[in-house]
C-alpha cells in the first residue's frame, strides 16, 4: 500500500535531508509525495539544499549563487553524499513518485522560474511534480511561463486574501503550516478543488488528528511513524 504524504526533505530522521539517499529512502517507504528545495548555482544550474548557505549541510562555507555546479560539487555532506542538482534528483523520482518543489529565495536568483521549468519540462515530468514559494510573484512568472504546470502559495498564516490569490495564479496546490490550518480553510480548499498541504506535522496526535480529513496532504519528517498510522486507519 502507498503512503499518501509528503516526505519532508526526504527522510531527514535517518539520511541527510535533501540528498538522493534520503529521497531514495522514502520512495522505498512508499510514500505518495517528496519535498525538496532549490537554490540557483552561479553557474545558473538548479541545485538542491534547503539553506541558501552550504554552511550547515557541507564540509564548506558561502552562498550556492557564488559557486558552480562543478565547485559545488567538491563540497561533501556527511557520511558520502554531495549536494544534488534538481536533474539528478527529478531523474531518481521519475514515476516513481511526485515532487514538490519549493523555490528558496528566488529573489536572489534572476532567473530562476525558467531555469527549474526548463529542467522540468525537459525530463518530461509536468505532470509529476509542483512547486511552491513563499515569494508569490515568482509564483506569477511560473504561470506566465506554463499553463499546465502546478503550482500553490506557501504560507505560514492564512488570510482570506490567499484564495484571491489561488484563484488569480490559476493554483492547484496550497501549502500552509499545520497550526494555522481551520476546519473552514479544509472545507474552502475541497470546494475549490485545491490540494491543501501542511506543513510539518510530526507529532503523533497531530497526525491523528489531522487524519480526520483525508483530503489533506500531509508533510512529515517522521515518515515511519506517519506511516504506521496510516496503515492502521
Amino acid at each position: 500500500m502507498r503512503i499518501r504524504g509528503v516526505a519532508h526533505r526526504g527522510y531527514p530522521r535517518n539520511y541527510p535531508e535533501n540528498t538522493l539517499s534520503s529521497f531514495q529512502a522514502a520512495i522505498d517507504l512508499g510514500f505518495t509525495h517528496m519535498e525538496l528545495d532549490v537554490h540557483l548555482s552561479k553557474d545558473g544550474v538548479p541545485v538542491v539544499m534547503h539553506d541558501h548557505s552550504i554552511d550547515r549541510m557541507t564540509d564548506g562555507k558561502g552562498e550556492i549563487k557564488n559557486y558552480t555546479l562543478k565547485e559545488l560539487k567538491q563540497f561533501n555532506i556527511e557520511p558520502d553524499e554531495k549536494i544534488p542538482s534538481l536533474k539528478e534528483a527529478l531523474l531518481l523520482a521519475k514515476d516513481q513518485i511526485i515532487v514538490s518543489i519549493e523555490l528558496k529565495k528566488p529573489e536572489l536568483y534572476p532567473g530562476i522560474e525558467k531555469k527549474v521549468y526548463e529542467v522540468i519540462s525537459k525530463l518530461d515530468m509536468i505532470d509529476q511534480v509542483y512547486i511552491i514559494s513563499f515569494n508569490h510573484k515568482t509564483l506569477a512568472k511560473l504561470r506566465v511561463l506554463s499553463s499546465e504546470l502546478h503550482i500553490g502559495p506557501l504560507v505560514s498564516r492564512v488570510k482570506k486574501s490567499h484564495f484571491n490569490l489561488i484563484k488569480k495564479l490559476n493554483a492547484n496546490y496550497f501549502a500552509v503550516k499545520y497550526d494555522s490550518v481551520k476546519d473552514k480553510h479544509i472545507k474552502q480548499c475541497e470546494d475549490m478543488d485545491v490540494q491543501l498541504v501542511v506543513w510539518t506535522v510530526n507529532r503523533e496526535e497531530d497526525m491523528t488528528s489531522i487524519g480526520n480529513y483525508p483530503s489533506v496532504l500531509v508533510t512529515t519528517d517522521e515518515l515511519e511513524k506517519y506511516s504506521n498510522l496510516y496503515l492502521t486507519r
